[in-house]
């Protein structure tokens, strides 16, 4: 049944099928773990089984709804690096799930809310316009439609390719907002939708504990006394900061780290590309950026890690350089990945070990407050490297 999710966490997988084949899998559940360790896939796999087994290979359902945190921008612009470069079916199913997921996020029970949402974006419609946020959407679900038939003509490829390169910018990826997560009134409008009708209905809800205090009493509401024919599935990397009257009403379900020998191994499989990978984001940003991006990401690091070894304040210049590229490539989790190793670099070279040991300590208290307390990374970031010219 979980057949995507069997391929990293085994175990897990059976967990849950073995909860559902028994009828003992109650209509609300939480998915906790670290980032890269499964958790959307097992909720698109259970999700799909549940209320649409024969859409799940394609992810499309109107039966199916995403409430995202995180942006996949880096990981659709990996995938549409590979299907240009592979052009097989591997490649073509992988681009066609990860626009799918971003899609999910556009379902027509919000769609009200965001009528009015300008963008502007490089493709034009028929008429010379620009168009609006669900517009955009639905045209990069016709343009991924045609994908779907295995048969695309490379001259057709060329085409639905450059549409999507187009129109897949960043507020695509974000509805257009400026913090993740879902308002109150998005959470009223869910709401409305799983009452209607009788068909079974799924809804994956990541990262609950960033919501508002509005949204997230309004979906405690949703919880308590959901619909016999709807799932509620919350995805978090740190349920402790969800409200124990959210936690009293789910099952949870942990799901251990993926090393990052099987990260690898899954790549590889997926791929044909056998290079050591420590994690999704890591292959996600060498895949999806180009030459000129990676050397941003790599200044950056260098530039950043420098000034923690020295302790130091980033200059207005300095600051401008590393976050607006940042920013741009949503890269700010393989970012930190980076700086860590340039400080392993420095530890390794022993030149100063106690100042490059200071700081280590203090990079890992700026994630550990941006992980745990819904800190912006780059205000960690910053905050580390005022920590490390106090201690200096």
């Amino acid at each position: 049944m979980l057949e995507a999710l069997s391929r990293t966490q085994r175990r897990v997988a059976s967990e849950i099928e073995n909860a559902y084949s028994s009828g003992m899998l109650p209509q609300s559940i939480l998915f906790s773990g670290r980032k890269g360790s499964s958790r959307l896939t097992a909720a698109l796999d259970l999700s799909f089984a549940i209320a649409d087994p024969e859409n799940r290979q394609m992810l499309r359902s109107s039966r199916v709804m995403l409430i995202a945190s995180r942006s996949l921008r880096m990981e659709t612009m990996a995938a549409l690096s590979l299907f240009s470069r592979q052009r097989n079916d591997r490649s073509r199913i992988f681009l066609i799930q990860t626009v799918r997921k971003s899609l999910l996020q556009y379902h027509s029970s919000i769609a009200p809310l965001y009528e009015n949402r300008k963008i502007s974006f490089k493709a034009k419609d028929e008429e010379g316009r620009g168009g609006t946020l669900f517009s955009n959407a639905e045209a990069v679900d016709a343009l991924i439609m045609e994908l779907e038939d295995g048969n695309v003509s490379d001259r057709d490829t060329e085409r639905i390719v450059s549409g999507l390169q187009a129109r897949l910018i960043d507020d695509f990826f974000t509805l257009g907002k400026k913090s993740p997560g879902a308002a109150i009134d998005e959470i009223r409008a869910v709401q409305d939708w799983i009452e209607e009708g009788s068909d079974e209905k799924c809804v994956i809800i990541e990262n609950p504990e960033d919501f508002t205090e509005g949204a997230k009493n309004s979906m405690l509401k949703m919880l308590e006394e959901p619909p016999e024919h709807c799932h509620l599935i919350l995805i978090s990397e740190h349920p402790s900061r969800i409200l124990q009257t959210i936690l009293s009403r789910v099952r949870r379900f942990q799901f251990p780290e993926l090393s990052s020998k099987a990260v690898s191994s899954f790549i590889g499989d997926t791929f044909s590309i056998y290079d050591s990978y420590s994690s999704f984001d890591e292959f996600f940003f060498h895949e999806g950026t180009d030459e000129e991006e990676r050397k941003v990401m790599s200044d950056a690091a260098r530039l950043y890690s420098s000034a923690l070894l020295e302790g130091r304040l980033l200059t207005l210049d300095e600051e401008n350089m590393i976050f607006s590229g940042l920013e741009k490539m949503a890269g700010y989790d393989y970012f930190r990945l980076s700086v860590a190793d340039e400080i392993e670099k420095a530890l390794r070279g022993n030149t100063a070990p106690g100042r490059i040991r200071k700081a280590w300590n203090v990079l890992s208290e700026a994630a550990m407050r941006s992980d745990g307390y819904n800190m912006s990374i780059r205000l960690a970031l910053d905050t580390a490297l005022r920590e490390a010219e106090i201690g200096k």
